[in-house]
């Protein structure tokens, strides 16, 4: 190449026009196919050509001669013919040295085939897992707390002792019942001898008939106040089986509101039991999906700390009243026993809504490529890149939107040998 002629100072033009045309010699040299022999050195003496051509050695003399709109646009130009000369010159060295592989040279690579296939077209509803009985217990007396010995989170059984309320009033109730049934009753025994008395005189005509009736009435009288008192004393002694409170269920403790030596009250809890024995999985399903659900059909439902494969579950019900704000409705899931389940967990359940077709490629065939995704497909002998707009990751296999049709062949794992334009000895390969 040879050196660069003399220039003046005074045209800078001049110079930016010369290393316009170094930058096309350039352009051609690193957009050429296949490499240039000796065209590394040839390329960088162009580079050098345009740095000195295009060079700021006298630019500030040059720019000083011109008004301020045209020194703007002069050196606008300069900046952009040494940028585009760097990148350009750095490109084509590659190329001109050979880098890469010759174009005469296969490599061997897997390819296989763009095949269609069908994925079950799925709604995901997130949720949590809840217990199916979580019970408030509360007392049916009134009175202080005497005993209550359980705490958070431990487990009881059914039948066991939770509360003890103190039952001196009530003890104090059911004697008073019991005496009133024991006056109650020697009244009745009185009323029917006066009975059997009245009975006897009134033949001999020492009674009257109206004072056997009134003592028959007296009789009756004292028998409703005898069964009255009864019932006041079962009931007394009812109230005396609510003071000991037991668990329901088996299950675990979850709150407890109050403490021993507090007043319990009728209907406020003192503690809340959950019994982990049927477990659901509870979410909330818009309405544009609710005609889509088949109730019949298992739910995989996928927790989230539980790694291994979802367990399936049934829907026991949906809510057929939805909220009137989110236009949601409940639906409950039944999930099989799993002692890692507990309540409180979040999780997402798939529900199958039908199935599509799709076509897959498989992940060690997708590469990137400018931060965009692609791959590389067989055309003849030749790779050829073509970028991709991928959908679902479903594992084994990638969903391909657009940018493959059924039948072609991708290179598996084409590494960074392969290029767009490379020759390669395909190898068949089974999926």
């Amino acid at each position: 190449m040879p050196s660069p002629p003399p220039f003046d100072c005074d045209s800078a033009t001049g110079r930016l026009e010369v290393a316009g045309k170094a930058l096309s010699a350039l352009r051609m040299l690193a957009f050429k196919p296949g490499p240039v022999a000796g065209g590394a050195a040839v390329i960088r003496s162009l580079r050098a050509y345009v740095m000195s051509w295009a060079g700021f050695d006298c630019l500030a003399a040059d720019l000083g001669r011109f008004r301020a709109r045209q020194r703007w646009r002069i050196a606008a130009r300069m900046a952009a013919v040494l940028c585009e000369g760097i990148v350009i010159s750095s490109l084509a060295v590659g190329v001109a040295d050979g880098a890469g592989p010759r174009s005469d040279t296969r490599i061997a690579v897997s390819v296989v085939p763009v095949t269609p296939t069908e994925i079950p077209v799925t709604y995901t509803l997130p949720g949590s897992v809840v217990s199916d009985a979580r019970i408030n217990i509360s007392s049916r007396v009134v009175g202080f707390i005497q005993q209550l010995d359980v705490r958070e989170g431990q487990s009881v059984s059914r039948g066991e002792l939770l509360v003890r309320i103190d039952p001196s009033d009530i003890d104090e109730t059911i004697r008073q019942a019991e005496a009133t049934v024991r006056a109650s009753q020697g009244d009745l025994d009185d009323a029917r001898q006066d009975v059997e008395r009245y009975a006897r005189l009134v033949p001999s005509g020492t009674a009257s008939a109206e004072t056997l009736r009134k003592a028959r009435v007296r009789a009756d009288v004292a028998r409703a106040v005898l069964d009255r008192s009864v019932a006041a004393l079962a009931a007394a002694e009812a109230q005396r089986s609510y003071a000991t409170i037991v668990s329901p269920v088996d299950g675990i403790i979850v709150s407890v509101v109050r403490r021993s030596g507090e007043m319990a009250t009728a209907g406020t809890t003192i503690l809340t039991v959950e019994s982990r024995e049927i477990l659901l999985f509870k979410g909330y399903i818009a309405e544009r999906q609710l005609s889509l659900i088949d109730r019949t059909s298992p739910v995989a439902v996928r927790i989230d700390v539980l790694d291994d494969a979802p367990p399936l579950g049934r829907i026991r019900g949906i809510v057929p009243s939805g909220d009137d704000v989110t236009r949601r409705y409940e639906v409950n899931i039944v999930l099989p026993n799993d002692p890692r389940l507990v309540p409180g967990m979040f999780g997402r359940a798939d529900f199958v809504l039908g199935r599509r077709q799709i076509l897959q490629v498989p992940p060690s065939a997708i590469v990137r490529r400018g931060g965009l995704e692609g791959v590389f497909v067989l055309d003849g002998n030749r790779a050829r890149f073509r970028w991709l707009r991928t959908g679902s990751n479903l594992g084994h296999s990638i969903e391909v939107v657009a940018g493959l049709t059924t039948g072609e062949r991708v290179l598996v794992e084409p590494g960074d040998a392969v290029r767009d334009g490379s020759v390669v000895q395909p190898i068949e390969i089974s999926r």
